[in-house]
């Protein structure tokens, strides 16, 4: 058996803030989708949230998913084939459904009342049936999907794919994979075009990264990765981040923005091909630096670790709630930003550290 590693716990952590992160700066300026949003008249600041969250989408789902398939394997292999797809099946799907039919809709009802003056009970306005969905927790859903994919496999093929290392010339395949693949699926479904609750535009990215993470596993990957590879890919990463705004520039993006999210353009080509570009250096850098650094326990990281599930799933309606109080404070909405996202993930963890302290008292 593997040892615990201490570091990917820190990184899930870390993720899960900038998701929190991402969603409030959506609802301040940033381009995106989310429940609520606050009109901001600063362009710079709607400029300096939209490259933000543009960053962050580049690489964090990517490597949540990557890191939820690092683990799948070891799972899979310790519980056998029924066992482990009732587990997923309960951790993913309760949660889920949950969501789907009661947290959306009591979202979707914050936003009604307090924004859009709809004042109605929430039974009445749950009674419509047209808040239900999702929302964040597409990516469980989409968990789902992924590890029935890999049960599929796992009983058709019974070697796995054996490598020895990770090479420039993989993470130059995987590169151009995903952006191929991006860019043909986005011709016909655009990014913010959504399928059953998800933006099959990003999907490609997700897809590859799930099979890379159960691959990483098996050949266990993750101790011998390159610092001097890293580097490499790091500083492309790095010089790609100005790009990206010079790019938007000179595609109109001022008039146009939704050319960059699907068509048969050299706009849509080169957002395809700069995402997979970030996610590899910025990814593959967590990943190195956390291992080298921060693959030790601690007591405070082990507790975040442990809430990030529940936070995810809960941060939703805390993160709108609080931006419905602060609708009608008069202060600038970057501040509001800052505000907000602190605030949201303090009260999830909280929320969360308190239902395992309970959990854990009811089954002593």
């Amino acid at each position: 058996m593997k040892r615990r590693i201490y570091y990917l716990d820190k990184i899930k952590v870390l993720l899960c803030v900038l998701v929190i992160c991402l969603h409030t700066a959506v609802a301040y300026g940033a381009s995106g989708s989310w429940f609520y949003n606050e009109k901001n008249n600063n362009l710079v600041e709607c400029a300096v949230l939209t490259m933000f969250a543009a960053i962050c989408q580049s690489f964090f789902m990517g490597l949540f998913f990557f890191i939820s398939a690092y683990f799948t394997p070891s799972s899979y292999d310790k519980k056998g084939c029924k066992k482990f797809f009732l587990d997923k099946l309960k951790r993913l799907g309760i949660p889920l459904l949950i969501f789907y039919f009661f947290i959306n809709s009591l979202i979707m009802y914050l936003v009604s009342y307090f924004q859009n003056g709809y004042k109605i009970s929430f039974l009445k306005y749950w009674c419509n049936l047209n808040s239900f969905g999702q929302g964040p927790l597409w990516f469980v859903q989409a968990l789902i999907l992924f590890n029935i994919g890999y049960i599929i496999v796992r009983k058709l093929k019974k070697s796995t794919i054996k490598i020895n290392k990770v090479t420039d010339i993989i993470i130059m395949k995987l590169i151009i994979i995903i952006a191929v693949v991006s860019f043909i699926v986005r011709i016909i479904i655009p990014i913010g075009k959504e399928f059953c609750g998800m933006q099959f535009g990003y999907f490609s990215q997700y897809i590859v990264l799930f099979i890379c993470g159960c691959i990483a596993y098996n050949n266990n990957l993750l101790d011998t990765i390159s610092k001097k590879l890293v580097n490499k890919w790091f500083i492309i990463a790095l010089i790609s981040i100005p790009l990206m705004p010079v790019i938007l520039y000179f595609g109109g993006a001022i008039d146009n923005i939704q050319v960059f999210f699907g068509s048969l353009s050299w706009q849509s080509l080169a957002y395809c091909i700069w995402e997979p570009v970030m996610c590899m250096g910025i990814s593959l850098k967590l990943i190195t630096l956390y291992r080298d650094k921060y693959d030790y326990k601690s007591t405070i990281t082990s507790r975040l670790a442990k809430c990030t599930y529940p936070i995810f799933i809960i941060h939703a309606p805390i993160n709108v709630a609080i931006e419905c109080l602060l609708m009608n404070v008069k202060i600038d909405l970057f501040i509001k930003f800052i505000i907000t996202a602190s605030c949201t993930f303090v009260i999830a963890f909280v929320l969360s550290e308190g239902y395992y302290m309970v959990k854990e008292k009811i089954l002593k």
